[in-house]
């Protein structure tokens, strides 16, 4: 099995909150594959191309890579070309504003905003 019932639910649920920014992102695809599970793909629609398939291990794996894009959708809105965890306090207010409709529904994965912005991930 790919995984638990109880995971899989799990991953769907967070799917499910990021699921507008999952459809609408030009840098990745979320995928199902009957041999490994999701497998978030690294994409480009402009040159065109597909690049890096990832193995979601967890809902807090795919949590955590929605929140990193969320992320740095501010930092290209900028024009900054630094880590997240460099983030000046204007892009940290704006990524932090943006994370709080995700975090708000779902609280239990509040640590991985931490995470991200400290580099531990």
């Amino acid at each position: 099995m790919l995984y638990t019932e109880k995971e899989k639910n799990e991953i769907e649920r967070v799917k499910e909150v990021f699921a507008e920014h999952l459809r609408q992102s030009p840098d990745f695809e979320l995928l199902w594959s009957d041999k490994v599970g999701y497998v978030w793909l690294t994409i480009g629609v402009n040159p065109l191309y597909v690049d890096t398939g990832i193995r979601i291990e967890s809902a807090a794996d795919l949590c955590g890579r929605c929140l990193d894009d969320v992320a740095t959708d501010v930092l290209y809105m900028t024009g900054n070309d630094h880590a997240l965890e460099a983030a000046d306090p204007l892009e940290l207010a704006e990524i932090k504003r943006r994370w709080e409709p995700y975090i708000n529904q779902l609280p239990e994965y509040a640590y991985l905003c931490k995470d991200l912005l400290n580099g531990k991930m």
